[in-house]
């Protein structure tokens, strides 16, 4: 039995500039949380340590938006070097076919 293989090369790009859009836009809310945060000593101590909390947690919410953001730049240049593929591979099999007849 054999396995039919077929890959839209435009899908696999639009995929692929799809997760660089989105990347950009997460890029931009990564910009605005390191933004974010105040001096938590004008809140007094119990605000204090409440904002302080909440900056550490920004913090590392932001360094993992950062992360995100470079998987789906990541995932952008996968999808456009496998539809270069598909399509080379697809050339090269009917100049393969072509050749032989």
């Amino acid at each position: 039995m054999h396995a039919r293989l077929t890959a839209d090369t435009d899908l696999i790009r639009a995929y692929g500039s799809a997760s660089a859009g989105h990347a950009d836009d997460l890029q931009a809310v990564t910009a605005r949380l390191a933004t974010v945060g105040t001096d938590a000593s004008l809140f007094g101590p119990v605000g204090a340590a409440f904002l302080a909390r909440l900056n550490r947690a920004v913090a590392r919410e932001t360094e993992t938006l950062a992360g995100v953001c470079a998987a789906l730049a990541g995932t952008h240049r996968a999808a456009q070097q496998a539809a270069s593929n598909y399509h080379r591979a697809d050339g090269d099999a009917g100049a393969q076919l072509l050749g032989g007849w």
